[in-house]
């Protein structure tokens, strides 16, 4: 389990610093879209910047020899996901990027509006594809005026079928593509489920990946009701579709400290090293700047440290950490359960 090394550390039983498991890396804070819940539009607006690519070389490259920086550690980076911020496909570059982390050993995931994926398609050899786990092209609805009202295009002509076809090109290509939705009041009756399948069956995706939007302004998650459940999974059978609903964030929390800040950083385009999924911005989880200072050197630092120590859990917004953050929690109340590593 991923997350194992860290709980070794947090109760006790090594010393030695976490390598983070996971990081995301943010190529652009410009976006073609203005999606009415982004958490990061006001951080984007007052930091329209677009990385140079030779800073991104060397970060993975920095990233890849963690180890040899830090030879007594543990854990290990598995995945760069490339992310926003922006649009990550805005970067002209983002194909090369992608497979030079390929080329260092990392599984590389995308999450994108899939506007721009061409250039993921024809920056990455046939023979890296399969090194790319997944990408997820976040459309929230296949009814493309309800795609609009949710994602608002910046453009003169909605994105909506430009997405479409990118999919399939994908698709085509040997990429996982997953079909990704926030669950809404707008896109939760049957004729928008229904559309949201059938764009799964038309383009070849893998599956549907769909979990409750929050609202950022009052922390609250959209209900998932049993009868709604029960709808997505009447409309999959029916069009012989996966589809993922990842509920986690549902969950209590039983921690009050967030355990996920030692295995998942941020890296934005403005050069912040944010130790909090959904804090881009926020002063209060900044560990640093990465295009100035080494990661890696601030890494379980004492700025690291007095963060994850000052803030109070209580008072966030339901989070995709939340799940891993009350296994680990399980395992500081109760060590013998790292027992697992040796059995």
């Amino acid at each position: 389990m991923p997350y194992t090394d860290l709980s070794l550390r947090l109760t006790g039983r090594t010393n030695l610093p976490v390598l983070p498991n996971h990081v995301d890396i943010d190529l652009t804070n410009v976006c073609n879209q203005d999606c009415f819940y982004c958490n990061s539009a006001e951080f984007r607006a007052k930091n329209l910047i677009t990385g140079q690519t030779n800073q991104y070389l060397n970060l993975l490259d920095q990233l890849a020899n963690w180890r040899q920086h830090t030879p007594k550690s543990i854990g290990s980076i598995r995945n760069i996901n490339f992310t926003g911020g922006g649009e990550p496909t805005v970067h002209k570059n983002i194909g090369p990027i992608m497979a030079h982390a390929i080329d260092k050993g990392f599984q590389v995931t995308l999450i994108s509006n899939g506007s721009k994926l061409h250039r993921v398609v024809e920056g990455i050899s046939k023979d890296k594809v399969e090194s790319v786990a997944w990408i997820g092209i976040d459309v929230d609805s296949a009814n493309p005026e309800t795609y609009e009202s949710i994602r608002r295009s910046l453009t003169r002509d909605t994105l909506y079928h430009t997405v479409v076809t990118n999919i399939k090109m994908a698709v085509d290509a040997g990429f996982r593509v997953d079909i990704k939705g926030l669950l809404m009041p707008q896109n939760t009756n049957e004729q928008e489920l229904n559309a949201l399948f059938e764009m799964v069956s038309y383009t070849g995706a893998r599956q549907l990946h769909i979990r409750p939007f929050v609202d950022m302004d009052t922390n609250k998650l959209f209900e998932v009701t049993e009868d709604l459940k029960k709808l997505i999974e009447e409309i999959a059978t029916k069009h012989k579709v996966k589809y993922r609903l990842p509920l986690g964030r549902e969950t209590g929390r039983t921690y009050s400290k967030c355990h996920q800040m030692f295995l998942y950083p941020i890296l934005a385009a403005n050069g912040d090293i944010c130790i909090c999924c959904e804090g881009r911005g926020q002063k209060q989880f900044l560990l640093g700047n990465w295009k100035n200072q080494d990661i890696r050197d601030l890494w379980w630092g004492e700025k690291h440290i007095e963060i994850y120590n000052s803030v109070n859990t209580h008072l966030c917004p339901p989070c995709k950490p939340n799940k891993i953050n009350n296994l680990i929690q399980e395992d500081i109340d109760d060590p013998s359960k790292l027992e697992r590593v040796v059995m």
